[in-house]
């Protein structure tokens, strides 16, 4: 009765190892999805340009480890890239390096085989990044000054794709004018005084990932205060008695008898830019004036040309000379036409 237990137990184990074995030895194909990711073996930029995003890998080996990978979705594998030049290229991919790739991630493809991958090709766009050093002026000034900008620095170093260098014109210096930041910030700093002001320097234009160092720069100047000139069309020209005549009944009048108090003329003025526009936005006013003196009043009926005495706003002065005023004095009574 033992001996039959035994060759029973025997018999089980045998049927056992001889079903795990035939089960080993049976080879299964399956088809797998796998998404590559770019792993660059220097510090170069590696985008990959593939028309899909998946590749169909088929792979053999046996059932029971086929049938655990089929089911885990999409595997994303490491794809290691020797350096190479600047530009598009087309990577063979190889079934023995993505084994070997996924073996180590995944210990069941140890066990298999990679039989084939669709597409087997895959498009990439490599770059890299260069220290360029990049001149550093101010080409473009439009404020006036008495002590034109002095950098601190004639250039920095900027880290950019040799992508970019590529496209910029042969023969042409990489530069980076600061005239338009620089006088932004200029403007609003007191005129005639040394300033010292910090200017940033934007990396943008260089393209994408480029960094500028330093990324700013101090710079010094002394602004020149901004003068204009305009011409106001028209200036009123008042008549001002003296103390003594105010009684008097007399009145000012041109060769055409038209009162003087009405008259008005075009002058021409300069000054700060800021004071000489507010003048002519009507912000501010100015006016002449003909001053009758007593001496005038000896000489009624005689026409005189005098010279308007103009007020201006504080900052504003007369650009030129002024065109004398014709008048004569009259009695307020006498009606009859002047010669």
């Amino acid at each position: 009765m033992i001996v039959q237990l035994r060759l029973l137990a025997m018999t089980a184990i045998l049927t056992v190892l001889i079903w795990v074995s035939a089960d080993s030895l049976v080879t299964e194909v399956a088809t797998i999805a796998v998404s590559f990711r770019a792993s660059p073996a220097t510090n170069m930029l590696v985008q990959l340009n593939s028309p899909v995003d998946r590749h169909e890998v088929q792979v053999s080996g046996p059932r029971r480890t086929v049938e655990a990978v089929k089911g885990r979705g999409t595997y994303s594998v490491r794809l290691p890239i020797d350096d190479r030049p600047t530009g598009e290229a087309v990577l063979p991919l190889d079934r023995f390096l993505l084994k070997r790739e996924m073996s180590e991630q995944w210990s069941e493809f140890r066990r298999l085989s990679v039989v084939s991958i669709e597409p087997n090709m895959l498009p990439i766009i490599v770059d890299h990044m260069t220290n360029v050093e990049v001149e550093v002026a101010a080409k473009r000034l439009t404020l006036s000054y008495e002590v034109e900008p002095q950098l601190q620095r004639s250039s920095v170093s900027v880290r950019m794709r040799d992508s970019v260098i590529q496209t910029w014109p042969t023969g042409q210096p990489l530069n980076i004018d600061v005239s338009q930041e620089l006088e932004r910030l200029l403007k609003d700093q007191p005129v005639g005084k040394s300033v010292t002001l910090r200017v940033g320097l934007d990396a943008r234009r260089f393209g994408a990932d480029a960094e500028i160092s330093p990324n700013a720069i101090e710079m010094t100047a002394t602004v020149r205060a901004q003068r204009t000139a305009q011409r106001i069309p028209t200036v009123p020209i008042l008549v001002a008695m003296s103390f003594t005549g105010l009684d008097r009944p007399v009145r000012a009048v041109a060769r055409d008898g038209s009162p003087v108090t009405l008259v008005t003329q075009a002058i021409t003025v300069t000054g700060l830019t800021d004071d000489v526009m507010r003048l002519v936005r009507g912000e501010t006013r100015a006016y002449g004036i003909i001053h009758i003196k007593e001496d005038d009043f000896q000489e009624m009926g005689v026409l005189k040309l005098a010279v308007p005495e103009f007020h201006l706003p504080k900052g504003v002065e007369l650009a030129g000379d002024v065109a004398p005023i014709e008048f004569q004095l009259l009695p307020r009574s006498t009606t009859s036409s002047p010669p």
